[in-house]
């Protein structure tokens, strides 16, 4: 039979393991993935190439972002227009593209690191999460995320750049002049076309 004291220590044991078991499964716990790898990626940059780096970041960042949930939104009211086969094509090259973005940008290291400043609430169950990158000299740039509860835990579905520019935002203005002026192959086309572009040596 368990002692009081045993079971006291027990209660504190628990109370203490729950709030970070917890934590992994939160907003802050992704976007701390994400730059976990990203940091990686940045550090052996020359050795992998792009194409190593596009390898290294395709099945993280497809489980840490909804790149599927966010095609729908860049898409807005064209989607439902859509046919099912070009949707699909649409989030393949969606999907495609986004990695590439990061596999280009993430391309060197020069003593960076990332901190997690904290959270806050947004709007429909969404927190956005303060998260910036050091630089060597310590002038810091905001990137922080926008994550979301999904039924597969929590997904990021929006990067602000310094805190206030929007990439969704920016894109769904970008995508929806495209497909209302040229239609969805061309905006499939110029995607895939980008994503080559930056693995191109």
């Amino acid at each position: 039979m368990t002692s009081s004291p045993m079971k006291a220590f027990a209660l504190v044991f628990c109370l203490l393991l729950a709030p970070s078991a917890w934590a992994q499964d939160g907003p802050s716990a992704t976007v701390e993935r994400l730059n976990t790898v990203l940091l990686d990626v940045m550090k052996n940059a020359d050795s992998l190439g792009y194409q190593g780096r596009y390898d290294r970041l395709s099945p993280e960042l497809t489980e840490i972002f909804d790149f599927p949930g966010m095609a729908r939104v860049t898409l807005g009211r064209h989607w439902r227009k859509t046919a099912p086969d070009k949707q699909e094509a649409f989030v393949t090259a969606f999907t495609d593209h986004s990695i590439a973005i990061f596999a280009s940008r993430f391309d060197g290291y020069s003593g960076e690191r990332f901190e997690i400043l904290g959270e806050d609430e947004a709007k429909r169950g969404a927190v956005l999460v303060r998260n910036r990158i050091v630089k060597s000299d310590g002038e810091a740039v905001a990137i922080n995320y926008l994550a979301l509860p999904t039924k597969n835990g929590w997904r990021l579905i929006d990067t602000l750049l310094d805190a206030k520019y929007s990439e969704l935002a920016t894109r769904r203005s970008e995508y929806g002049s495209i497909v209302a002026n040229q239609g969805i192959d061309a905006l499939i086309d110029a995607l895939k076309d980008k994503a080559a572009g930056y693995a191109a040596p």
